[in-house]
C-alpha cells in the first residue's frame, strides 16, 4: 500500500514538472515589441479613409465583414499611410477533410487557440499608402498561397500593387479571410462600409499588440505606425 502511494507521489511530481515545463515553454516571453514608431506621426482623417476604402465582397460559405476600421499616419517624406482592418465577428473552415476538423476542434473552436493567440474576431489588414500629390502609390494586402479548404491551415501570401487604381475591389477566396484583387466592375454599383477610426479603446480590446510575444500569446496583423494613436 506505502509503495503505491510512493508510485502515486512519483507520478504527480513528474506529472507537474512535465507540465511546468510545457507551460514555461510556452508561454516564455520570444519577442519584445517596440511600442515607438520613428518616422511617423498618427493622424486621423475620416474623409480621406473614407474616400480610399476597400470594398471587399462577400463569400456564401466565408462571410463578409461587419465593419471596417483603419489607423493612419504620415511619414517623414510626407506621404500617407492607411491601414485597413477589416472586421469579422469569427471564421471558421466549413470545409470536409481531417485538417479542416482539426481546425475547428482546435484552432477557431474547441480548444479556441486562435483566440488564445491573437484574440477574439477576425480583424484582417489592407494597406494604401498615398504620395504627397494626394494619389495612392501602393495597395497591399495578402492573398492565399496553393490555398486547400480541406487543410487545417492557410499559408499567407503578402502582395502588392504599384499606382493601384479605384475602386479597390476585392473578394473573400478562404475561409479565414484572406483577398484577392478583383475585377472593378464586380464592384460596380457596390460601396465600402464605413471607415470607422481604430480606437485606442478598442486596440486594447482585440489585444492588437502584445508587450511581449510568447508561442501562444501574438500580435495581430498590422504595421508599425498603428502603434500609437491619433490625439
Amino acid at each position: 500500500m506505502r509503495g503505491l502511494k510512493h508510485r502515486g507521489l512519483r507520478a504527480l511530481i513528474i506529472f507537474l514538472i512535465i507540465a511546468g515545463v510545457v507551460t514555461f515553454w510556452v508561454l516564455r516571453p520570444i519577442k519584445e515589441t517596440d511600442f515607438s514608431t520613428p518616422g511617423f506621426t498618427p493622424v486621423r482623417d475620416d474623409a480621406l479613409a473614407q474616400n480610399l476604402a476597400p470594398i471587399i465582397i462577400g463569400d456564401e460559405k466565408y462571410g463578409s465583414p461587419t465593419r471596417l476600421l483603419y489607423r493612419m499616419a504620415r511619414s517623414a517624406t510626407g506621404d500617407t499611410y492607411i491601414a485597413y482592418h477589416p472586421f469579422y465577428p469569427d471564421e471558421e473552415n466549413p470545409h470536409s477533410g481531417f485538417g479542416a476538423l482539426m481546425s475547428r476542434l482546435i484552432y477557431t473552436g474547441g480548444l479556441h487557440l486562435k483566440d488564445i493567440m491573437f484574440g477574439r474576431a477576425d480583424i484582417e489588414l489592407i494597406e494604401v499608402v498615398v504620395g504627397k500629390a494626394g494619389k495612392p502609390e501602393l495597395l497591399a494586402y495578402e492573398d492565399a498561397e496553393n490555398y486547400n479548404p480541406r487543410a487545417f491551415s492557410v499559408k499567407h501570401l503578402p502582395k502588392s500593387v504599384k499606382n493601384p487604381v479605384q475602386p479597390f475591389c476585392f473578394s473573400t477566396p478562404t475561409w479565414n479571410h484572406m483577398f484577392a484583387l478583383a475585377d472593378a466592375k464586380l464592384c460596380t454599383g457596390k460601396k465600402p462600409l464605413k471607415a470607422e477610426y481604430f480606437t485606442e479603446a478598442e486596440w486594447n480590446q482585440y489585444r492588437m499588440v502584445k508587450k511581449t510575444e510568447a508561442i501562444l500569446r501574438r500580435n495581430r496583423m498590422h504595421r508599425v505606425y498603428e502603434r500609437v494613436s491619433a490625439p
